[in-house]
C-alpha cells in the first residue's frame, strides 16, 4: 500500500473532541490522509464554563518549524487562532511554506463566547493576513457578518457577504447559512468570482452538532487536495457533515449538545 499523503491542521484542541484538532484529524483519516497537527490553544468546556488557553507563541513557532520541515503535505486547514499574534505567525509560515497547496481558512469565532479577546482586532487580522492566502474560507453566518461587515438575513445577503469576503483575497468563499436562516433547508453559498452557487440540504433537528464547522472545513480541504472544484468539495462536505450530525455522539446528561461523528457516513449502513 502507498503511504498516505499528509494533511496539516493548525487549530485549537477541543477537550470534548467534537471539534478542533480532534475533528480535523478524524476527518482527514476518513478521506485517506495522514493528519498532522499544530495546536494553537487548548479549549476546556464544562456545562458552566468555556475557556480558551492560548499556546505560547514560542511553542507555536516550534511546532510550525517542525511541521513545515516535512514533505508530501497535500494541504493545510487553519482553525482557531486565539490572538492576533497567532494569526500573524501562522500567516508568515503559510506565505513561506504553503504556496503550492490548498489552504483552507476556517475563521473560527469561538472567541465570541468569551470576553477575553478583542474581536475587532482579530477580524481585521484575518482580513489582512489570512484571507489573501486562502484557497477557500468557510465562515458560518455569524463569522460571515463579522468579516463582511453586514447583516445576513436571507440568501441575497449570503451571496453579498461571500463576495465582500472574497474581496479580501480568498480564491473561493463558502458562507454557511446553516440553521440560522428561515426555511426547511440549511443553505450555503459558494462563490469563486462567477455567479454564486447556492447549496441546500435538509435541516436536522439535532443538538449533536459540536464540531460541524471544523469537520466541514476539513472535509473541504481533503477534497480540494485531490483536485476537486470548490463547489464539488462543498457538496461532498455538506453530505459528510449531514451524516455526522444525524448520527452524532451524546456526551452525558450534563451537556445539552453532542458531537459530530466523523465516521458516520462510512459506517451508516453497518
Amino acid at each position: 500500500m502507498e503511504n498516505p499523503k499528509k494533511m496539516v491542521t493548525i487549530a485549537g484542541s477541543d477537550i470534548l473532541a467534537g471539534g478542533g484538532i480532534q475533528a480535523d484529524l478524524a476527518t482527514f483519516n476518513e478521506y485517506g490522509y495522514f493528519g498532522l497537527s499544530v495546536i494553537t490553544s487548548i479549549v476546556t468546556v464544562t456545562k458552566d464554563d468555556f475557556t480558551i488557553h492560548p499556546v505560547p507563541l514560542d511553542v507555536l513557532d516550534a511546532q510550525l518549524q517542525s511541521i513545515f520541515a516535512l514533505d508530501d503535505i497535500a494541504g493545510v486547514k487553519v482553525g482557531l487562532l486565539p490572538t492576533v499574534g497567532h494569526v500573524h505567525m501562522v500567516a508568515d509560515y503559510l506565505r513561506r511554506y504553503a504556496t503550492n497547496m490548498p489552504v483552507i481558512i476556517d475563521p473560527v469565532m469561538a472567541f465570541k463566547e468569551t470576553d477575553d479577546v478583542d474581536v475587532a482586532e482579530l477580524v481585521a487580522a484575518f482580513q489582512k493576513d489570512l484571507l489573501p492566502l486562502a484557497s477557500m474560507t468557510t465562515p458560518n453566518l455569524v463569522e460571515g457578518e463579522l468579516l463582511a461587515g453586514i447583516k445576513i438575513k436571507d440568501k441575497a445577503d449570503l451571496a453579498q457577504a461571500a463576495e465582500i469576503i472574497r474581496g479580501f483575497g480568498a480564491d473561493a468563499v463558502v458562507v454557511k447559512g446553516g440553521a440560522r436562516l428561515a426555511g426547511n433547508e440549511a443553505t450555503d453559498v459558494v462563490t469563486t468570482g462567477a455567479e454564486p452557487t447556492f447549496l441546500g440540504s435538509q435541516k436536522l433537528d439535532s443538538a449533536f452538532n459540536n464540531g460541524a464547522g471544523c469537520t466541514f472545513a476539513s472535509a473541504i480541504a481533503s477534497q480540494l487536495a485531490t483536485g476537486k472544484t470548490p463547489v464539488d468539495a462543498v457538496k461532498d462536505a455538506k453530505d459528510f457533515v449531514y451524516w455526522g450530525i444525524k448520527n452524532g455522539v451524546a456526551l452525558n446528561d450534563d451537556f445539552s449538545v453532542g458531537n459530530v461523528w466523523q465516521a458516520a457516513r462510512r459506517l451508516r449502513g453497518k
